[in-house]
């Protein structure tokens, strides 16, 4: 492979991951959607998506129950929605829940009720340790816990067993409980830049796993397990302190991604990974 089909290629998987391996986001187009509160009050018996992020809230939203449509509510970036009241149970019909950068520090109990959720954004918002209703969640797909400061995964996230995308990007975790070996159906984690020095014994136990980022963490070597994983298909390891990948590669042809970028890897190594992966898009 050329360098310019090689980077063609990096760049084409890369749009692919972006797009995921399941469909986590309803597309726009299938949503009535209110962006103020009198637009909801308008549109109370149709809209299914309140899109409040850009709506000035002094409160998060009360009455949702009100809206017999409803599957998803943003209040992203709305400082004066960190509260989350207990009413927001009465959204029985509710499948996506955003609280990026609002300031929330934690959940009522009831919100463990959601019978409908899903997807649940957590991002931006320094947590220190994960909300306890969160746990209780037990029919979330996608989680999403990117920059925050959670220095530890409870062990209780084991029962989040429908789990397919765990987003952990940015946080002080420096390992991963054996706990989650539960998440059998887990097909994406992302644990870049945080505290971990060894590839996560657990992984090997994530037998549906097709991608994995563990960019920026002090982690020097890579388990021959990992390349064993049936349904890998993006490996990123950029600015790890890896200086060389396990003798048997082979598994590894079918990867769509290996990125390498940043990382202590001697020429030698490279052109032995290049040549065992021909096919594959590999950034160094």
């Amino acid at each position: 492979m050329t360098r310019f089909h090689a980077r063609t290629a990096a760049l084409a998987a890369a749009a692919l991951l972006a797009g995921g391996s399941f469909d986590h986001a309803v597309p726009a187009g299938r949503d009535v959607v209110a962006r103020t509160p009198a637009e909801a009050e308008n549109l109370r018996d149709a809209v299914t998506f309140l899109d409040f992020h850009e709506a000035n809230l002094s409160a998060f939203p009360e009455g949702l129950g009100a809206y017999p449509k409803l599957r998803r509510l943003s209040v992203q970036g709305q400082k004066g929605a960190a509260a989350v009241p207990a009413s927001v149970a009465e959204a029985k019909g509710l499948v996506e829940l955003d609280l990026i950068a609002t300031g929330v520090k934690d959940l009522p109990p009831e919100a463990a009720s959601l019978p409908a959720l899903r997807r649940l954004y957590l991002s931006d918002n320094a947590l220190a340790e994960l909300p306890a209703a969160v746990c209780g969640m037990k029919g979330l797909d996608y989680l999403n816990l990117d920059d925050n400061a959670i220095t530890e995964i409870p062990a209780s996230v084991a029962a989040l067993t429908h789990l397919k995308w765990l987003r952990l990007n940015g946080n002080r975790i420096k390992e991963v409980p054996a706990a989650l070996a539960s998440l059998k159906d887990l097909r994406r984690i992302y644990l870049k830049k945080n505290g971990l020095t060894a590839v996560p014994a657990v992984v090997k136990e994530w037998t549906m796993l097709e991608d994995i980022s563990l960019d920026g963490n002090p982690i020097t070597s890579v388990p021959d397990w990992l390349v064993t994983l049936p349904h890998l298909r993006a490996v990123s390891l950029c600015e790890t302190r890896v200086t060389k990948l396990p003798e048997d590669l082979k598994p590894w042809r079918r990867l769509d991604l290996l990125a390498l970028g940043g990382c202590p890897i001697p020429k030698s190594e490279m052109q032995r990974i290049r040549k065992e992966l021909p096919d594959v898009a590999i950034v160094f």
